[in-house]
């Protein structure tokens, strides 16, 4: 596959070496590629892919080369690399616990069990995103100031669109129009009670509104995860809008601005032709899944105001502990 040919030129490239935690003997297939980068290397080279044919390809791009523009070493951003990268397992869910309280549970009005132990969940979630950027063709080769700016200026947004996209598989299955009645006959349905804040983890509405922010808890989920569902949003679409949201070039105080929009405009395209290419027939919906990006921004706003993630993560400074994470993980 596409996903396996990059790995390849890039260990290669690189000069990359792995090693192997169990038997080298691990299964690799187009599922489970991420789980072993030293047998994923091994299939590779059994599947008759030769390093010498990288090398060679390497130094015909070399020849005659002009001196780098900002812009072209964005050529080798790919969708495919970019799915690769968003769905590489983070944590395995059978280490985590799920995070529920029923809808028909007695709650104590000072109950913080659910909610105070979402502290662990947060700096999860923030060291799985700076592993995320960093693991982005380009971000790395950025000033580590406008990496580090990039990301506390859309850590906000970039948590909140996952969270809504992990979401979408625990709405109702019957809710299918935007009036919130039921399709076949007209019921009134009810409203979203679950969020899936990280894979096997999910927050029921009853703790959301008992930390209070319920109301940002049916924003994401009515005007996000429903919004997505609806548009039957893919894992290449949600990649893209990722990484749009990342690479801002208009942020006051990045150094490397050229760069970074050349690296937006270069997801912009890879977007558009995906759309083109995989959703034909569908005008107009490159524009529509960009008009997502408003409604995000207003949320995470929002999230701000309302001290969201401030309520549930604990009272610690987001930034802070983003930064901590980041000195942690170099």
């Amino acid at each position: 596959c596409e996903g396996c040919k990059g790995f390849f030129k890039r260990t290669v490239r690189k000069d990359l070496s792995y090693a192997c935690r169990e038997e080298k003997a691990c299964l690799i297939d187009k599922r489970q590629r991420n789980r072993c980068q030293y047998c994923r290397y091994q299939k590779c080279l059994a599947c008759g892919m030769k390093r010498e044919a990288v090398q060679e390809e390497r130094q015909r791009a070399a020849k005659g080369q002009e001196e780098a523009h900002p812009s072209s070493s964005v050529q080798e951003l790919s969708i495919e690399r970019l799915i690769e990268i968003e769905s590489s397992p983070t944590e395995s869910q059978s280490e985590l616990q799920y995070l529920r309280v029923s809808p028909n549970s007695v709650v104590p009005t000072r109950y913080r069990g659910p909610v105070s132990s979402l502290c662990q969940i947060g700096n999860r979630q923030l060291r799985a995103l700076v592993d995320w950027a960093r693991c982005l063709p380009h971000f790395n080769r950025l000033q580590l100031s406008d990496q580090v700016l990039l990301l506390k200026s859309s850590w906000n947004e970039l948590l909140i669109i996952a969270i809504a996209w992990r979401s979408i598989e625990y709405l109702e299955n019957e809710r299918e129009n935007d009036n919130g009645n039921d399709k076949t006959n007209n019921k009134t349905i009810p409203t979203p009670q679950l969020m899936c804040l990280m894979p096997g983890m999910t927050l029921h509405r009853n703790s959301a509104l008992l930390a209070g922010v319920g109301v940002m808890f049916d924003r994401i989920l009515s005007e996000l995860s429903l919004k997505m569902r609806q548009m039957r949003v893919d894992q290449a679409e949600l990649a893209c809008l990722k990484a749009v949201i990342l690479f801002n070039p208009d942020l006051r105080g990045v150094k490397g601005r050229q760069e970074i929009d050349a690296i937006r405009d270069k997801v912009y395209a890879l977007l558009e032709d995906h759309c083109r290419t995989r959703r034909a027939g569908e005008e107009g919906r490159f524009a529509s899944l960009l008009l997502r990006l408003p409604a995000l921004r207003s949320i995470s706003l929002k999230c701000f105001e309302h001290l969201f993630f401030f309520r549930l993560f604990g009272d610690v400074s987001i930034e802070t502990c983003l930064l901590e994470v980041w000195q942690a993980t170099r």
